[in-house]
């Protein structure tokens, strides 16, 4: 069979989203997102059509690789979303082929890379990355919180106050240890604006923290100037993104394992590992 390697330009979100439904349909966790949340997917992570790319098998999309445009912040790397193969269409090739196709693309737009997550006991897809040239660069946690009266019982005397965007200091570095992943980044954020919450703890007029958190309940960041921490702000945003989403628990996706404090301070509030997943990049 003949596959024809297009960009995205000329596909709904619906198709997309079929697409990528279709290709993890058979994991041990079949993927179902409706087409609301695939395009708060493309929003929150920076899909790029033009940057991305389909493999056709006549009207059906066979294989899908789908990115953003590079980013200054990432090293000018450019984020890949997703990658998938309807099972029907598997061991073909068509990945590398849609990789190349990006990596041309990519280029012209200045591109030095690209990176991705990939979770560390899907060895098939680590290999085939590592195939591609991929690098393991970071190990990256998942945990998930369950509101608890410890957690309640250890606020303080914090009050929140909730903020925008462009109230986030420009200066982000006192902040954070590592750079959040893309999809964590304020461009993330922005991207699902206005549909987030965001709590900060100000003294004097000086932000001394804050957490921002998407609707459904993953956590973006938490971020205390370092010259602030262990003072209870970190446990308050917490609590305070908790009430505001109206849930029971909170899920933090991508936090660097080299961080240590973030790591620390996530399981002494109670939150639990559920995986991690490799950070991996390619150079152009």
């Amino acid at each position: 069979m003949s596959y024809q390697i297009v960009d995205c330009r000329s596909f709904g979100a619906d198709q997309l989203c079929e697409a990528l439904n279709t290709a993890f349909s058979d994991y041990v966790t079949p993927l179902h997102l409706s087409e609301k949340d695939f395009r708060e997917f493309q929003r929150q992570r920076g899909f790029s059509a033009e940057h991305s790319f389909v493999a056709m098998a006549g009207e059906e999309i066979a294989a899908f690789w789908l990115s953003s445009l590079p980013n200054s912040r990432y090293g000018d790397r450019a984020y890949t979303l997703s990658v998938g193969t309807s099972p029907a269409h598997r061991r073909k090739g068509l990945s590398r082929k849609l990789l190349a196709a990006v990596i041309e693309k990519q280029l012209e737009a200045g591109a030095k890379g690209l990176q991705l997550e990939v979770i560390t006991t899907n060895e098939k897809a680590v290999a085939a990355y590592e195939a591609f040239g991929f690098r393991r660069e970071r190990t990256l946690g998942v945990f998930r919180l369950v509101n608890s009266k410890a957690l309640k019982a250890h606020v303080g005397k914090w009050v929140l106050e909730r903020i925008g965007l462009n109230d986030l200091p420009d200066d982000t570095g006192p902040y954070f240890d590592t750079l959040p992943t893309p999809q964590n980044s304020i461009a993330g954020l922005r991207g699902l604006s206005p549909d987030i919450h965001l709590l900060a703890v100000r003294q004097d007029d000086e932000i001394l923290g804050w957490g921002a958190s998407f609707a459904d309940g993953a956590v973006a960041q938490i971020a205390v100037h370092k010259n602030h921490r262990r003072q209870g702000i970190g446990r308050a945003l917490l609590q305070g993104l908790m009430e505001a989403l109206g849930g029971s628990e909170l899920r933090f996706v991508n936090v660097d394992t080299a961080a240590q404090s973030a790591n620390a301070f996530l399981r002494l509030s109670g939150a639990e590992e559920l995986l991690q997943q490799y950070e991996m990049r390619l150079d152009c």
